[in-house]
């Protein structure tokens, strides 16, 4: 029985056929017709094998729906083929997905109806979304055995609160309504302080879509991030800008504002910095908390057929700058190394 646990944790991803169906008939590029889609695990997919546990945000629904209300309304609609994007998850050792984004709800719920039964197929668990209020709401639950330690992993999933999301596209859970949980510190609370006195060696992920598209960290985030952990949260690990934003720590624990993208075969034309990161949390048999690592990637922010790859040495320093833009301080809480997965800051606790 190992004496550690790796459970890693990627941002945005998309296998965008949406995007690459529209760029094949515009220009006759698709990076999945001409590469196909092992070709974008290529460079990372050493540390889905590697890790224990994987968990993505899965920004798009998987459906082969074609009618969608939000046509017109919404700037983008996002689809994966449920012929083959359970069966890639699968193969990449992506054992759960959070639904809990702003296209997780896309095509309706048809689309989220067939997305849970499409992750449903491999054996993949999804959270942040569901067919009612009650299932959006539920945290992935899950327990691992570390030596003779027993960890009780729980991780919230959702989106923040947007009005027109709400008033306009209908998007989030309701009573008797399937949709998107809303994801707030007034509302995930009483799950963790209910989950802390029941089990208190448990450990508390918030794995959150917040932010703003291609936009650096707003009060928001933070006023957000702190009251998860005021009200129990162990870390906060955010998504949702496509870009990486700051780190900080609150009350000894770890801030991850975004995350930035993970897989996204789109082009964003340089609107944003093209660096952004894997979070693990290596958990052991003899400490309570995990080490967090940050291990940062690349994805070519203005190309039609991005690929995403571990960064180099000499690109470290940039995502250092990046992770301490707001906070300078921070940097003496980053220890850089490198490992079997690559290069890696530790967070050193502040």
């Amino acid at each position: 029985m190992s004496e550690s646990l790796k459970v890693s944790f990627y941002g945005d991803f998309t296998f965008g056929e949406n995007y690459q169906a529209k760029y094949d008939f515009q220009e006759k590029v698709s990076i999945l017709r001409q590469k196909g889609y092992d070709f974008l695990f290529d460079n990372v997919k050493h540390i889905l094998y590697g890790s224990d546990y994987n968990i993505v945000n899965l920004e798009t629904q998987i459906t082969n729906a074609k009618n969608s209300s939000l046509e017109g309304k919404k700037a983008v609609l996002h689809w994966n083929d449920p012929g083959i994007a359970p069966k890639m998850l699968k193969k990449y050792k992506i054992q759960a997905v959070s639904l809990g984004n702003n296209h997780g709800f896309d095509f309706e719920d048809k689309g989220l109806r067939q997305s849970i039964e499409a992750l449903k197929s491999e054996d993949i668990e999804y959270f942040g979304a569901g067919v009612d209020e009650g299932e959006a709401a539920k945290p992935l639950v899950k327990q691992f055995k570390i030596g003779e330690r027993t960890l009780n992993l729980y991780v919230f999933g959702g989106y923040k609160y947007r009005e027109d999301y709400d008033r306009d596209f209908e998007f989030y859970a309701k009573d008797k309504k399937s949709g998107i949980n809303l994801l707030l510190p007034e509302k995930a609370c009483g799950h963790i302080r209910k989950i802390k006195e029941n089990d208190p060696d448990s450990y508390v992920v918030i794995f959150v879509h917040f932010g703003f598209d291609l936009q650096k960290t707003v009060p928001m985030q933070k006023e957000m991030a702190r009251g998860f952990v005021d009200s129990g949260a162990d870390i906060v690990i955010g998504h949702g800008p496509h870009m990486i934003n700051q780190i900080d720590f609150y009350k000894s624990k770890p801030l991850i504002y975004s995350l930035g993208n993970f897989i996204f075969p789109a082009d964003f034309r340089s609107k944003c910095s093209p660096y952004n990161l894997i979070s693990t949390l290596e958990f052991r048999e003899s400490k309570k908390e995990p080490e967090v690592r940050l291990y940062p990637v690349y994805m070519e922010n203005n190309s039609k057929t991005p690929k995403t790859r571990l960064i180099k040495e000499d690109e470290i320093h940039i995502v250092q700058n990046l992770l301490c833009e707001e906070d300078t301080s921070i940097k003496e809480h980053l220890e850089y190394s490198n490992d079997a997965f690559g290069i890696y800051f530790r967070l050193k606790i502040k």
